[in-house]
Parts: C-alpha cells; structure tokens; sequence
C-alpha cells in the first residue's frame, strides 16, 4: 500500500504543476485504425514518444503495465503504474535524463501522470473484484525483488569494506561460477542482506525443496551447481511469478523463448510453471549460450538481455584496434543494459549468501513439496469436481498442478498427466465415470463490444450466463470492451429414433487430399478417438482420399439385453469378453464382476480409450479370486507334494511377524504355510517357532520396493507386466499397497 498513498500525493503535486501550464494535456492516442472492440490498454500501446524519451525507466514500467492489463493480470499492472510513478519522480533529479529539450521534458513530465492515472481508471475496479486474493497474488505471484528493483541507494565504504573483510577469508574455488570480488558483486552482497533481505531470506527457505530437482539435473548435464542462484535472482523459487515482459515461471521463460525450448503455452496451460520441464529447459538454454560464449557470465548475460546484443558487443569490442587483442574479452568488459550490468553480480552475490547464510544472520529452514500421485486423464473436467470427488480443496489441486491457466484440465489435449494428493489415485479412478465431462466439443474466442453484456453473449451462442462465466473463471459479470472471452461451443444431441433404425441425419464428410483422421477431428470438433470409433478404424488405419466418414455420433444399434437391469449381466467363464451395452461405465462393469476397475481399466486399456457400445472387454481372472477364499481343507489330509519349481526350507518366526508378512518374505501364499504345518485356519505364531516355508526359486523374481507415490499401475507399466500379475504374484487381497512394502516381480 505504500506505493498508493505515495502515488497518490505525487499524482496530486505533478497534476497541480502540470494543469497550471498546459490547460489540456491528456494524451492523444490515433484512433484512426481503432474500433469499439478495442480496449484502453490495446489504444495506449500504439502510442508513440520519441528515442529519448523512450528509454526512461518510467515510459518502461508504463509500457510494462500496459502489457500486464492486456494479459488481465491486474495487481501485477498496479504494481507497475506505482512503479511507473516513482521513477517519474525520480527522473527529475538524474541529470541521465536531461537528454532533451526543456519544452519537452516538461510535456512528457505533465502527460505521463494523467496517462498513469487513465490506466488505474481501468486497473483498480478489476483489482477491487479480486478481494482477499490480492494479498495472495502480491506474495505469489509477483516478483519484484529479484530483478526488478535496480535503482536502491548503494552501500557506503565501511560497509563495502564489512563485506569485504569476510570474503577475503574464503577460497573462491568452492563456487562452481567463476567470482570476481569487485565493487559491482560487493554492492549486490549489500542489496540483498539490506533492502532485499526479506526476499532473499523466503528464497533460501524455498530453494531447499527444489534443490535435489534442479541439483540432479545440473550434475546430469555436467553444469555448475550454483546456476541454481539464476533461478533465484528470477524468481524467488515461486512458481506462479509474473515479471516484466510477460516472463513467467522459476525460470521466468517469456512465451517465445520458453515454446523454442519445449515449454507449452497456450490458453489452458503454462508449463513455465512446471518445475521439471521449466528446469530442462533453462539448463538447454543455458548449456547452448555457453556453447555459443564459452563463458558462464556471459551466458547468464544473454539470458537476461538475449544473446543477440551479447553477441553484438562481443563482436565490437574484438574488433575495436584500441584493445589488447591477446586478452579475452569477458563480462566484466562489456557495457551492457542497466539491467544486466546488476544482473550477473546478483547472482554471483545470492550464491555467496547461499553458500554463507550464518554469516548474514539468515536462517534457512527446510521446506518440501507436497507428496503426490499421478493419473493421465482423457477427458477435460472442471477442477471444482475433481476437488468434491477427493474430498480435497480446488486449491490443492492448482497448488500441485501450477501449469493449469483456467479453471478445468486442457480441453484442446488428447491426454494430460494431473496430479493428485497422494492417496486418492484409488478414489479418483473408481470416480473417473460418474464425473461431470465438460459437454463442450470446440471453444470459441469473443471479443467483446461497446455496449455487449454477459446475456447479450450468451444468447448469441445459445449457452447460460452461468457457464460461460465459469469458462472465463469470472466472479461477477462485468466485462469492458476489448475483452476476449472464451465461448463453448456445446455438442448438440441428436434425438433418438424411436424406432430400431439408422437415423436419418448421420453427418458425413468425404476425404479429401492431405486429410488424415487427425485433421478430419480438428475440423469438426470431435476426437481421434471418436472419428475412429464411428468408422470401426483401428489405430494403424489411413483414410484415403474419397473414402467417406462418419463425423457425428451414430443411433447405437438395438440391443435386446440393454433394456434389462445393469446387475443382470451374463454369467461369464475365466477369461471371457463382455461385449459392452448402452449406458455402461468401467466403474459399473467393475463393480458387477467384482474386479478393482483400475485392474479392468489396465487389461483393457481403458486409460487410452473410452467405452463404445459393442467393444469386447475382458473380464480379468481377479474375478476368480473370491471362490479361492474357502475354508482350509481339513488337517487331517496330507500335505501336498512339492512341486519342481518349489522348494522348503525352515523359517523361525521373529518378533513382529506374522503369516502375511513371512508369505511375502517368500513368495508363497498364508494357505501355502498354514496347510505345510498342519495348522488349519490358526494363524497363531509365537517368536522361536519353526514354520515350513515353500517358495518359488529366487531366480524367478526380482523384489520391488514400493516408492512414494507409485500405485500397481505404475509398477506394472515399469515392468511391462499387468497389474493382475502382480496381485497374483504377491497373493495380495486388493490394490492398496503401502510405501516401502516389497513386491515380487517374475523375471
């Protein structure tokens, strides 16, 4: 709030000054070209001053503003009108600027308060709407300490010379980053233990829980482990940060260098915002600068202000006659952006606090990221419906997947890895069919007109107010002109013939040359899977030029069976099919054979498919597991014989076991033990007692051992085995397994 109340008392001295002069000042922007779906911000970046009045940092931080109000991130605009304002104040007093005439110094001095004030005509009712998540956005959104705060009073020389005297003391060959001590490192050291100590303080804290991610993918790549302090100087180590230029991320990638090296960014999503991926990227990006510089400082020097201009003064300063040709030349050489000139020392400074934090009185206290598992989903849904499946908050799940831009899982994807709390991989799965789909086929971009409303928008598209608010993730129904608003197109259901026959308007499309299913999907709104489907074509098919496809959803045929209740299913033998009817789910078939329906999902692929009347599914032999599950045969009869793959050898219980865990030590079964002792159906055990043991030969198995967050999908997957094997194989009772318990694998 400091920057407002400041803001305000400056806004009322420089209008007061301004107005006395120069009755009508407010800034005119060309609205030749304009029309009514243009918004303010839209107008205000065609605006045009001149070379030297470009480069004040005040016109910087307005054009900044601009950009973050055309992206509608409000409060990171306020941030930099205020910003914008106090370098204004700052300007008169720096004899930098003083680059132009007095007429026109004066004329942009008098224009630039009525512009910022224009600009917080439109920021500050937006920024209203956000409420208590305004606090919430400034503390996880916004970086601004790290790079952004260039102009703070430099440090005197007894306190240059305090810092100084420490780091006299230490060798600089523990930092893997080539260090100079000079005076521009020296002022950085006292920036950030001064005026920037908060920020470096929470960054230490947060760094800990993404140090073993980015310290493995460094020592991977061969790199400087203190190339974790750029990320630092960038981004606080918060994921959601929003700086200047439209960067984003811990590595804060602008949309076109981040899509160069990977990085999606779209609509839906931001994977700027995913640690891992925004990490290979940075270090991709980072590795080929010093390819290209064969020099460290120079590499983070481009990656700051872009290689071309690295690469420019490189190129003049070699061939400048005045210099000493034998000497190479470095970073410390080069006059760079003001930026950069402090960029490459913050760095170097925040690795000195790193390796040092005692010795500026800094406590860094170990932080985590929450324990996850992870699920790859078919379908888009709302967040809001996932959270009530899982019994868990909308927030917790954005805080574990922090590339999702709006309020449901990608739309415009054919799969995306979501991630869940862990433990409720089961719930969320057995839930996945009963879950509320999003019923949209396309989406549409609207840009909003004078004088449109929310009603006016939604009987054009013929949606309620309700969904198209909550496609736009909007509190209330306000919108301005210039606006863009996301429409969903809804499928439109075709009425059900009464009658057992083909419907008459089954929509068709004729192949044309260059087509192929994909394309064919895109045009009309559907999925691969669907055209696919429709058409009985497996995943290898071509389409040929000429060939006719069905695009919109065939009657299903009439079915006898499908009238009768969905619990009268036919009897089926071990392994048999289970040809699929109208209205059936993974979840109902599951629970009518009494298989796990992650376990039916797996066998069938059910992960990469939806259900399609007609499909044959196979129903897996867990089905049998139950009618195993029948008393002990008496005691009196023998025991059976070994067979050739078994062999018995004498185990004597320990404290703490019993049968269930003596049969997994083993690879055998509780029955196996309890009918090789004569024990019936005790499983009474007493520490020092010898229990006849069979078991496979170890030669057949190999032993995993469950790690956090894996379930039997992910360890089947690892093995190429199915999760029916391994619950064979381990004689387990369900697919519940526990971190740390050990699974038997067969080579």
């Amino acid at each position: 709030m400091r920057f407002f109340f400041f803001g305000i008392v400056s806004l009322f001295v420089m209008l007061v000054s301004g107005c006395a002069s120069k009755p009508d000042m407010t800034p005119k922007v060309d609205s030749a070209n304009s029309s009514d779906t243009e918004s303010f911000s839209e107008r205000a970046l065609k605006e045009k001053i001149s070379d030297s009045l470009a480069i004040r940092p005040s016109w910087t931080y307005y054009q900044y503003a601009l950009q973050a109000m055309d992206n509608q991130e409000w409060l990171l605009a306020r941030h930099y009108l205020d910003e914008s304002l106090r370098q204004l104040v700052s300007e008169r007093f720096d004899s930098t600027y003083k680059n132009v005439s007095a007429a026109e110094d004066s004329a942009y001095r008098a224009k630039m308060p009525l512009r910022i004030v224009r600009a917080l005509d439109e920021v500050y009712p937006n920024v209203a709407e956000l409420g208590e998540n305004a606090e919430n956005f400034v503390r996880n959104e916004v970086s601004i300490e790290g790079v952004d705060a260039l102009d703070e009073s430099e440090a005197d020389s007894a306190s240059l010379q305090v810092i100084e005297s420490f780091l006299d003391t230490l060798d600089v060959s523990q930092f893997t980053l080539p260090v100079r001590f000079n005076e521009r490192v020296l002022q950085e050291i006292y920036y950030m233990t001064n005026s920037a100590r908060a920020f470096m303080s929470g960054s230490l804290n947060r760094k800990t829980a993404y140090d073993s991610l980015i310290y493995a993918q460094l020592d991977a790549a061969k790199m400087p482990r203190d190339l974790i302090y750029l990320a630092l100087v960038e981004s606080g180590f918060k994921l959601k940060a929003y700086s200047r230029a439209k960067a984003s991320g811990m590595w804060q990638f602008i949309p076109e260098t981040g899509k160069r090296y990977g990085l999606e960014v779209d609509y839906w999503v931001d994977m700027r915002r995913n640690p891992e991926l925004a990490t290979m990227a940075a270090l991709k990006y980072l590795n080929r600068l010093h390819d290209e510089f064969g020099d460290w400082l120079l590499a983070m020097a481009a990656y700051n202000c872009g290689e071309g201009r690295v690469r420019r003064l490189l190129r003049e300063m070699q061939a400048d006659s005045t210099r000493d040709t034998s000497v190479a030349v470095t970073y410390w050489d080069l006059e760079l952006p003001k930026e950069t000139m402090r960029y490459v020392p913050r760095i170097l400074a925040a690795m000195v606090i790193g390796h040092y934090p005692e010795q500026y009185e800094m406590t860094v206290e170990q932080t985590y990221r929450p324990d996850f598992d992870t699920v790859t989903v078919f379908d888009s849904f709302p967040l809001e419906e996932v959270a009530k499946l899982l019994k868990v908050t909308e927030d917790t799940l954005r805080s574990l997947n922090m590339e999702l831009v709006k309020w449901c899982t990608p739309p415009n994807k054919e799969s995306y890895l979501l991630r869940l709390p862990v433990g409720t991989r089961t719930a969320f799965v057995d839930g996945y069919d009963k879950m509320e789909k999003n019923s949209f086929s396309s989406w549409h971009h609207h840009k909003v007109r004078k004088g449109e409303n929310l009603g006016v928008i939604a009987r054009q598209y013929g949606i309620k107010v309700s969904e198209l608010q909550q496609a736009n993730d909007m509190k209330s129904s306000r919108i301005r002109a210039g606006q863009t608003l996301l429409i969903p197109i809804k499928v439109t259901p075709k009425p059900k013939s009464s009658k057992g026959k083909k419907p008459h308007k089954v929509r068709t499309y004729i192949v044309q040359s260059g087509d192929d299913v994909a394309s064919v999907a895109r045009k009309f709104g559907i999925s691969q899977d669907s055209v696919r489907a429709w058409n009985s074509l497996d995943v290898a098919a071509i389409v040929k030029t000429g060939d006719t496809l069905v695009v919109s959803k065939p009657e299903p045929k009439p079915q006898v069976e499908s009238d009768r209740p969905q619990k009268d299913r036919p009897k089926i033998s071990k392994g048999a099919k289970y040809a699929v009817r109208e209205g059936d789910t993974f979840a109902d078939i599951a629970k009518s054979y009494g298989v796990p329906v992650v376990m039916l999902m797996q066998v069938n692929q059910g992960f990469s498919r939806r259900l399609t009347v007609g499909d044959s599914l196979v129903i897996p032999e867990y089905v049998k597991k139950k009618a195993e599950k029948k008393p002990a045969k008496s005691e009196s009869k023998p025991a059976a014989k070994k067979t050739s793959n078994e062999k018995v050898s004498v185990y004597v219980v320990q404290q703490g076991d019993n049968l269930s865990s003596i049969s997994r030590k083993f690879g055998t079964s509780v029955a196996k033990i309890q009918e090789l002792n004569s024990m019936g159906k005790s499983t009474s055990l007493s520490v020092g007692q010898k229990l006849k043991v069979a078991s496979a030969p170890e030669a057949e198995y190999k032993v995993h051992t469950v790690k956090k967050g894996e379930g039997l999908w992910d360890i089947a997957r690892q093995y190429n085995v199915t999760i029916e094997d391994i619950v064979k194989w381990n004689d387990l009772n369900d697919t519940k397994i526990k971190m740390g318990e050990k699974l038997k694998i067969k080579k």
